[in-house]
């Protein structure tokens, strides 16, 4: 009887462990040198090798799990989408796990192999990509993955990537946050939002400067602050934007933790909003309806945007529709003053 060929064989041949070999056909992802690809894979094809799992086998070997991997679990505008991902694959008959990366690239890169080799069922990227090499060449990684073997990836945010998603125009809601200000006679605007890397970040400021040139406008680069999603983000910026010339007459927020940051920066420099300096903010979290003022602030569908990206990847509608934009909308609070023409800048 002939002896069935073993990984043991392929990693004799190929004069490496059978880890080495295990990680290579079943694409883990793990670090493996070019050169012992090479000969591992030439191994598999003069010995004739057939792993005992093909790629058939894997796309119905996935657990009854999704992972969710969030830029911070602790801010509201991700919670609430993770709340509608869980409760919506719990309908509909899954397990969630909750994957906080701290805001590091690094971390995610783990939780995306650690995801994998647990063989969830797909994955939902809430928070948005890093324009980076490093993390360019990971998620080229897990896309190749999930064309391959039937792993499913939405996202909620940019990530730099053709992909599916269930998200909202950011670009957009930052052109309108921008045309609210020019509608209420503010000339000079600033804005401050996250690391210049982040694409969520571009796309605040693509729309930010259109709405500006569309009214030939000037953009002030000086009045343009990348930092973080944060308080302090916000609290550090508005503090370096407002000893600039010009000052600005009113300020565009990333997000509501930074223009809770602002106002508290403009408190302490003895100054008021609206009365002095007008804030408009992205996201209508609770904290926005709460602050005094209240924030004007953009309204994202952040629970419709998680249920919705989970039912992408548990039914047919990632094969039917996979770019679906979610509309927002502005609340008007008490946030921002009609600018005299005579105080106008």
């Amino acid at each position: 009887m002939k002896k069935r060929i073993s990984i043991v064989d392929v990693a004799r041949l190929a004069n490496t462990s059978t880890t080495s070999v295990s990680r290579i056909i079943n694409d883990t992802g793990y670090p493996v040198s070019e050169d012992v690809r090479k000969r591992v894979l030439k191994a598999v094809e003069d010995l004739k090798f057939t792993p005992s799992i093909s790629a058939q086998q894997l796309r119905q070997d996935f657990s009854q799990m999704i992972g969710l991997i969030a830029r911070d679990i602790a801010a509201e505008f991700f919670g609430e989408i993770a709340k509608g991902a869980t409760e919506r694959a719990m309908e509909l008959g899954c397990l969630s796990f909750i994957c906080n990366t701290g805001r590091e690239a690094s971390n995610e890169f783990k939780f995306h192999e650690l995801l994998w080799r647990n063989r969830v069922r797909g994955v939902v990227l809430i928070g948005g990509g890093y324009d980076t090499e490093e993390y360019r060449l990971m998620m080229q990684r897990q896309l190749e993955r999930a064309n391959h073997f039937g792993f499913r990836i939405v996202t909620n945010t940019p990530q730099g990537f053709d992909m599916p998603s269930v998200t909202i125009d950011h670009k957009e809601a930052f052109n309108r946050l921008t045309e609210y200000l020019i509608s209420k006679n503010h000339r000079t605007i600033a804005l401050i939002t996250a690391d210049k890397r982040v694409y969520t970040s571009r796309e605040h400021r693509d729309g930010f400067e259109q709405a500006l040139k569309n009214h030939d406008l000037p953009v002030f680069d000086n009045l343009i602050r990348f930092h973080s999603f944060t308080e302090q983000g916000g609290y550090i910026s508005c503090k370096e934007i407002m000893q600039q010339n010009p000052r600005p007459t009113a300020i565009c927020c990333g997000c509501d933790p930074v223009a809770l940051g602002v106002l508290r920066a403009i408190n302490e420099l003895g100054l008021s909003v609206p009365q002095d300096i007008s804030i408009v903010s992205f996201g209508n979290t609770s904290v926005a309806s709460h602050l005094y003022p209240a924030l004007t602030s953009i309204d994202v569908p952040r629970y419709r945007m998680g249920a919705m990206a989970v039912e992408m990847i548990l039914t047919d509608m990632y094969e039917k529709q996979t770019n679906i934009i979610l509309p927002t909308n502005l609340i008007e609070r008490e946030s921002v003053r009609f600018l005299e023409v005579s105080c106008a800048s």
